[in-house]
């Protein structure tokens, strides 16, 4: 699922434009997301959600609005999303959320923009050839699949996280998520 996201994520840029940059295998995954609905939702109720909630991700894809208040305890912001964005050691694997980010305080994986945030990949694409973009992590899962000894660990190396190796967690290890070691180049720091 990560091959089908990353695109959206490779943007060092954030602003609404970050917001309509998505991979054209997303259509392939977000189903998963979306068909526990169709049990209990009828498909206009559906199909209207569906449209108010991409209307509502595309908001908070901006640093023009800093904090919110109060409702920054309960829905998704601009901030919360930053972070969400963010390749910081703090940001990766936070801030799931669409909508409600009372999900992710539940569920612990809530992070509050505590520091400049820092947005991309851990490991960056430097490119902006689209076809590299797009399916660069596919071809990464190729390589390392077949570069990676024994059936089950082949097997971990497509249903587990980006970070994960053999001996590793599902996730990978955070230590090995490369440090920030520069700001944004508009910021007039490097």
């Amino acid at each position: 699922m990560w091959a089908g996201h990353q695109t959206h994520h490779s943007s060092e840029d954030y602003n609404l434009s970050t917001a309509l940059r998505q991979s054209v295998l997303q259509i392939y995954t977000s189903w998963i997301f979306y068909s526990p609905l169709a049990l209990f939702i009828p498909p206009s109720v559906y199909a209207v959600h569906l449209q108010f909630n991409l209307l509502y991700q595309f908001w908070i894809h901006t640093e023009v609005i800093d904090n919110l208040g109060p409702l920054e305890l309960i829905i998704n912001t601009p901030s919360h999303h930053r972070v969400h964005h963010g390749r910081n050691r703090y940001c990766i694997d936070k801030n799931y959320a669409g909508v409600l980010i009372i999900w992710d305080r539940i569920f612990g994986t809530f992070e509050a923009e505590n520091e400049r945030v820092v947005y991309g990949l851990t490991h960056p694409v430097n490119t902006f050839e689209p076809f590299k973009v797009q399916f660069h992590h596919l071809v990464y899962i190729w390589t390392t699949f077949w570069a990676t000894p024994g059936f089950f660990n082949k097997f971990s190396v497509i249903f587990k996280g980006p970070g994960w190796g053999p001996g590793k967690p599902r996730l990978g290890l955070s230590e090995e998520i490369p440090e920030v070691s520069r700001v944004h180049v508009g910021d007039g720091e490097d």
